[in-house]
């Protein structure tokens, strides 16, 4: 049987992607079933695909009565150190090192005294933060999706913003156990989880089947691999239509709000579509989308 090509595979992945999005916990036999494909060709494609071109299926908790997540940007002296003391911290849940308007961006789950920690210089802004949201990729077509968004660039119809919160999240220890195992990826093996946790299975599905009244659980596509990240902060009043318009590029945006901004990372692999992608946020601004916009690469 002849090998399948790089473009033919891509547009595989995306399919398979396509069908995790809609349905973070379905099978791979139904995967297999839908696509018309074997079973043992989604799994193997899964397995190259976790490597460079998905993330997730991911959990992303929801602010709550009895739950939020605060996300800082920060410039240190020395923003290697600062990071090394900071990945200690228990209630850090991610932390990255960049270049540009800030040297250091993390998020916790309780707030934390950033401005003793050594070398620190200044705040470029820090706050409560929404739930994640990571775009839906529908095209492959780089081109065409840039048409697309500049069909989509309109004056500001109304307000709005991704930050909403919830009535308090109900779990049990055993509850609040299992989602930091399976946070990363609903998908991965569960019973192994569930043994070492000591959870049934059935405690388990209950728990499964309620997972949307407090988080959102997404995926991730890069159709040019898992590369050189653009993160972008605009100060904007119409959250919702820049993540719709700036939406429909083919690789996913990881979205959330603080306060008055949205924050926007974007994966991209070469320089060309950084420029027209920088080009872009001009024409947005001309039209009044957002009114300050600053930037970092991790």
């Amino acid at each position: 049987m002849p090998r399948i090509s790089a473009e033919r595979k891509l547009e595989k992945y995306f399919q398979i992607y396509t069908q995790i999005y809609e349905n973070p916990l379905i099978s791979r036999n139904r995967i297999a079933q839908n696509l018309k494909m074997a079973p043992h060709t989604v799994t193997n494609y899964l397995q190259e695909m976790k490597d460079s071109f998905m993330f997730g299926p991911a959990i992303y908790l929801k602010p709550a009565q009895n739950y939020h997540e605060y996300v800082y940007f920060l410039n240190f002296e020395n923003p290697l150190s600062a990071c090394a003391l900071l990945e200690q911290h228990p209630s850090v849940i991610t932390i990255n090192l960049a270049f540009g308007r800030w040297n250091l961006f993390f998020i916790a789950d309780e707030q934390i005294d950033y401005a003793n920690v050594e070398g620190y210089q200044e705040c470029i802004l820090h706050g409560v933060k929404s739930v994640t949201f990571l775009s839906r990729v529908t095209t492959l077509d780089w081109d065409q999706s840039m048409e697309n968004m500049r069909s989509m660039v309109k004056a500001p119809q109304q307000r709005s913003s991704l930050y909403k919160e919830g009535p308090a999240i109900p779990w049990k220890e055993w509850e609040w156990a299992l989602y930091h195992k399976l946070k990363h990826n609903v998908r991965i093996p569960v019973n192994p989880v569930l043994e070492e946790l000591d959870i049934s299975s059935e405690q388990y599905k209950k728990w499964a089947s309620s997972l949307f009244d407090v988080t959102s659980i997404q995926s991730a596509f890069f159709p040019s691999g898992k590369n050189r990240t653009c993160d972008f902060l605009f100060q904007s009043e119409n959250q919702k239509q820049l993540t719709d318009i700036l939406g429909q590029l083919p690789s996913s945006w990881i979205f959330f709000s603080v306060g008055d901004y949205l924050f926007g990372g974007f994966c991209t692999s070469t320089s060309e579509r950084r420029r027209k992608l920088h080009k872009f946020t001009y024409e947005m601004r001309g039209e009044g989308l957002f009114s300050e916009l600053r930037y970092a690469e991790v």
